[in-house]
């Protein structure tokens, strides 16, 4: 009996040995026989209904052993391919691997950014009171810039007033706005009548400063106004939000609630005991803490990222390259104790320089960071020496962990860019059709 065969793919023959197939028994074509329903006995050839472009490399997987796909074909295809010829994954090349690699890899960007930038259908509410529908509308407009006109508009007001905000802790600072209710050496004098015991530092002039002057009336005012509106707008926020549990999970919430509390401590601090901030330290202590803390307002900026993609890509991307900045964390830190030790031991000789171990970490981190504040410095040549390694080491280690995070950053941008590109042609397909279909509609008589 002839061992050739005939194959015909999707309309192409192709001749092959039946010994060569029966060396992979566990695959389709290995496991054919002329009792299979594949096999055409008028033609006397197996006949399979796929791509015949595809199935020279597939036969030259019997003949070669192995499988080399071309890199011009999607992922997506060769994977369905070898799954219907019952081909492994495993019996692909090194070489052409990356080829489905890099398509499972796309897929699964393209679902975690599918899930990131889906759209909530805005019209519809599983609510059917009066109330759930009014907390529904509310809650589009305050988190959902793109659901209306006026929800933009209230988006521009909000990131206008963080602004405002944001400035306000300068201008309070500022010796051009505050009014001095009284000068220093008058303060001194009655402090001294009064035996006044405060704890602040003469030759400060900061602190002096701080004590002698007071912000005017209507930087006060303006400062309850912004409290009043992130407080009414965190309330109403919550109130509205669909799912409670997944409000208190987003970071930007948990944020707005703890400033919420930060801000009206400290409200509160300076609006009853603004006279004992002279003469107990902890409470001032506690008012400078909360007056730091609020600096984390500025992060109410990045709710820009309901609007803007490119805000979105920046934290998946800080979220996706956790691995890369903690492996620049662990690597700061070696090196930096590293060269802590060297730099201590090569100065110790020098009387002024690097007292301890500690003083020299902070003196490697800098330099590793390529800022160089100069405070401390190596003088002796082996010193110089050390710190010529550590400013060398410094490049090395912030280029290649950086790189990745930049590669992954354009990566993400590359692939969201043609998302939302399928997705416009998706709507505008949607589009056309449903104006099509209401065209044909409105003038079949049938419907008349």
């Amino acid at each position: 009996m002839d061992d050739k065969i005939c194959i015909n793919v999707g309309g192409t023959v192709f001749r092959a040995k039946m010994s060569t197939l029966r060396k992979y028994p566990n695959t389709l074509l290995g496991s054919i026989s002329f009792e299979s329903d594949c096999y055409v006995n008028e033609d006397k050839s197996f006949y399979f209904d796929r791509n015949p472009e595809l199935f020279n490399t597939i036969l030259d997987f019997y003949r070669n052993g192995c499988i080399h796909l071309p890199n011009h074909l999607c992922g997506l295809l060769w994977e369905a391919e070898l799954k219907f010829w019952k081909i492994p994954l495993t019996e692909i090349s090194e070489c052409c691997y990356k080829t489905v690699a890099s398509y499972k890899k796309r897929v699964n960007i393209s679902n975690m950014l599918r899930a990131v930038f889906s759209t909530r259908n805005q019209s519809e509410c599983t609510s059917t009171s009066v109330l759930g529908k009014f907390c529904h509308r509310l809650w589009l407009f305050l988190d959902e810039p793109s659901s209306s006109i006026w929800a933009r508009v209230f988006s521009f007001v909000y990131l206008s007033i963080v602004l405002i905000s944001a400035s306000l802790p300068c201008l309070i600072t500022h010796p051009g706005i505050r009014i001095e209710h009284t000068n220093t050496d008058a303060f001194l004098k009655k402090a001294g009548y009064i035996n006044l015991n405060f704890w602040m530092n003469e030759d400060n002039p900061k602190e002096m400063y701080l004590a002698t002057s007071e912000q005017p009336n209507w930087l006060y005012k303006t400062n309850l106004a912004v409290i009043v509106f992130f407080s009414v707008e965190t309330i109403f926020r919550f109130l509205a939000c669909p799912s409670r549990k997944r409000f208190l999970k987003e970071w930007l919430n948990i944020l707005d609630i703890y400033l919420f509390v930060i801000m009206w401590i400290r409200y509160g601090v300076t609006q009853n005991y603004m006279n004992d901030l002279i003469t107990n330290i902890r409470l001032a202590y506690f008012l400078c803490f909360c007056e730091a803390v609020s600096v984390l307002r500025l992060f109410r900026f990045f709710r820009l990222a309901k609007q803007y993609s490119g805000l979105r890509i920046l934290f998946i991307t800080i979220k996706d390259s956790v691995k890369e900045l903690l492996l620049l964390l662990i690597t700061f830190m070696v090196f930096g104790w590293m060269f802590a030790n060297l730099i201590y031991y090569t100065e110790i000789r020098e009387p002024e320089s690097f007292p301890n171990m500690l003083v020299g970490f902070w003196w490697s981190v800098v330099t590793m960071t390529t800022v160089g504040y100069g405070d401390v410095y190596p003088v002796g040549p082996l010193g110089k020496v050390v710190g010529v390694l550590c400013s060398l080491c410094g490049l090395l280690v912030l280029a290649m962990p950086i790189a990745i995070i930049a590669s992954n950053f354009d990566n993400l941008c590359r692939q969201n860019e043609e998302r939302e590109a399928y997705a416009n042609v998706q709507m505008s397909h949607k589009s056309n059709t449903s104006k099509t279909a209401c065209n044909t509609s409105s003038i079949n008589p049938a419907n008349k």
